[in-house]
């Protein structure tokens, strides 16, 4: 097999520019895994990508974003070849795409902070995504599926969940009867830290810029579900809903200033806030003041993409059928076009897109 169907983006511009073809497949090497891929995931990273909002970015130690590019961070799928040298796999078996491949020879993985590791190439960012009916990759970039395991949710559970399990668990430290508001939960990042925050005993809101959504973010698991068109009023309601105290936790995953300041005046003495949405929208500066940290106390964390370790803890809840993603809309390969359309466009959407070569 030389040449598989997929989808690459040539130039920056909007859904139109993705293009569905025949490409070249890489060829089979002692190492590699040939995978039939069952689900690729669509996500607000391939929609920037596409868009050209991320041109120019670089990360320290990896390599500038390329153009052309085949997009996509997430796929699950079945094994078709192996190379001479594979032992892990053999075909037939189901796997899941690496989404934070660590180098292991790299300072940051020595430190411990393997999601930040250098000198590696990222699928979807730097390397090919999975935009694809077959992929060919090393088989380090692949992680073994109980059968059991539904191929779809194996497919958008890792990204989100992993970086939301760093976040949850050694970034903010959320407790047992701690209070956690998440912006932007209608996402897959969202939903996963909603989860995840509930797992370790949290109260959850979440915020919303329409009321329509209320319901679908009750059954995700918020306790409460603000609609911010009134921010005061968004205010006093997340005051009241902590006895007036404000929220232990807040994380932004909409990168709205308006909607971070929020956050900031939600907070509780000591609290801490995290900015995850990766850019701002409209550029400018965080809207924070020196008084802020001096008359609260708070923290302010980053989050960068999680490490193996949280992977594997995820892979565990997902056989374990703790944990899940609702899967808003499913698409072919050969229409990633109308994929992008929605998710970019939609102010109903709950949850998260798939493509199915």
């Amino acid at each position: 097999m030389s040449t598989t169907k997929a989808v690459r983006v040539f130039e920056h511009g909007g859904p139109e520019k993705l293009i569905y073809d025949d490409y070249p497949l890489e060829p089979l090497g002692p190492h590699s895994v040939l995978v039939a891929v069952h689900s690729a995931s669509v996500s607000g990273w391939d929609l920037k990508y596409r868009s050209g909002q991320l041109s120019g970015v670089t990360l320290p130690g990896r390599r500038p974003l390329p153009m052309p590019q085949q997009l996509g961070r997430e796929a699950s799928g079945t094994v078709v070849a192996v190379g001479s040298a594979v032992t892990r796999f053999a075909p037939g078996e189901n796997v899941v795409a690496v989404v934070h491949p660590e180098n292991p020879y790299s300072p940051q993985t020595y430190r411990g902070l393997g999601n930040l590791s250098i000198g590696i190439d990222v699928p979807g960012h730097a390397g090919l995504g999975s935009y694809a009916q077959y992929l060919v990759r090393d088989e380090r970039m692949w992680l073994p599926l109980p059968e059991h395991v539904d191929l779809e949710q194996a497919a958008v559970v890792l990204w989100p969940y992993a970086t939301a399990h760093r976040l949850v668990r050694d970034r903010l430290r959320v407790r047992l009867g701690d209070t956690v508001l998440v912006c932007g939960a209608s996402g897959g990042m969202g939903e996963a830290t909603v989860h995840l925050a509930r797992l370790a005993g949290a109260r959850v809101a979440v915020t919303t810029r329409h009321a329509d959504k209320t319901e679908l973010l009750e059954q995700l698991g918020a306790e409460l579900v603000v609609v911010t068109a009134d921010h005061q009023a968004a205010r006093e309601r997340l005051r009241e809903w902590t006895a007036g105290e404000g929220v232990d936790h807040v994380v932004d995953y909409t990168g709205d200033p308006d909607l971070f300041r929020l956050g900031v005046d939600s907070l509780r003495l000591g609290g801490k806030i995290c900015p995850a949405a990766g850019n701002q929208r409209g550029g400018g500066s965080i809207p924070l003041t020196m008084n802020d940290f001096t008359r609260l106390e708070m923290t302010v964390v980053g989050i960068r993409g999680a490490r193996h370790h949280d992977a594997l803890t995820v892979l565990d809840l997902l056989a374990r059928e703790r944990i899940g993603i609702r899967i808003a809309a499913r698409f072919p390969l050969s229409d990633a076009a109308s994929a992008h359309t929605l998710l970019e466009d939609s102010t109903t959407l709950v949850g998260r897109v798939i493509l199915q070569p």
